[in-house]
């Protein structure tokens, strides 16, 4: 039975409506997972759930290609779906090494038992792997401190610019793409509101979200952890919607 889909149009990702992102204790029901070509050796794989009160849930995430050598940027949500990204990349000859999360809620790193079962290493930073452990998720095989740490040959730029959605959220430039990947600290243009924060830190959202326009000011492309991809106006929406909420009479 094959397990993923591929999708031949990347115009379709922009029709996706992205909805908040919540608790992973609420998550249930996996959905076939998506993979899109965003470019050459460039990949977005999108999974599914059914969230509770909020319908069928999508969440992104990247497999930036060296040569045969792949490093994938946030697991599947579901470890069903992170099976059916194994699949996919052994039917192109193709070798996973490492699986990055972005942080520790099950959208990022739900699918890490598969992945290490398979014998890839995990990845994350020291503050998320200390999250996944309390709250007693699977942790990553590896962890770094740094809070900005270079991966495959400098194709892949973590950053850790500050709070945001969760305490530990990360960001990640492809510099060969001129792409971020925003994850969960950075909201879909067709959003208005900031999704899930009881776990984050509205506050520093902005000033987090102005860091990665400083550290990366070539962005063309952003890839939000939920919802469609857009232009670097992402960043400037993101920030003035938590400051929105921040304005907002308690």
């Amino acid at each position: 039975m094959r397990l993923f889909r591929m999708i031949a149009t990347p115009q379709k990702l922009a029709a996706k409506i992205a909805l908040p992102l919540l608790v992973s204790l609420c998550h249930f029901n996996a959905a076939a997972l998506e993979i899109t070509p965003l470019d050459d050796g460039l990949y977005l794989h999108q999974s599914q759930k059914q969230v509770e009160g909020f319908g069928l849930v999508d969440a992104n995430g990247l497999v930036v290609l060296n040569g045969k050598e792949a490093f994938v940027i946030d697991s599947p949500w579901t470890e069903e779906d992170a099976k059916a990204l194994l699949e996919w990349a052994k039917a192109r000859g193709i070798s996973i090494k490492a699986v990055l999360a972005t942080h520790w809620h099950d959208d990022r790193a739900g699918g890490f038992a598969v992945f290490e079962q398979a014998g890839i290493a995990t990845v994350s930073s020291n503050l998320t792997q200390q999250l996944l452990r309390e709250n007693h998720k699977t942790p990553a095989t590896q962890t770094f401190g740094e809070t900005r740490k270079a991966f495959l040959d400098g194709k892949v730029d973590v950053l850790f610019p500050g709070a945001g959605h969760t305490l530990d959220n990360l960001v990640v430039y492809l510099p060969d793409y001129k792409l971020l990947y925003g994850g969960c600290l950075i909201r879909a243009l067709e959003t208005r509101t900031m999704g899930y924060t009881e776990e984050g830190d509205v506050t520093a959202w902005p000033q987090s979200v102005a860091k990665v326009e400083q550290v990366f000011p070539d962005i063309v492309t952003v890839i939000p952890g939920h919802g469609a991809k857009g232009d670097a106006s992402m960043l400037k929406h993101t920030r003035e919607l938590a400051q929105k909420l921040l304005d907002k009479p308690r």
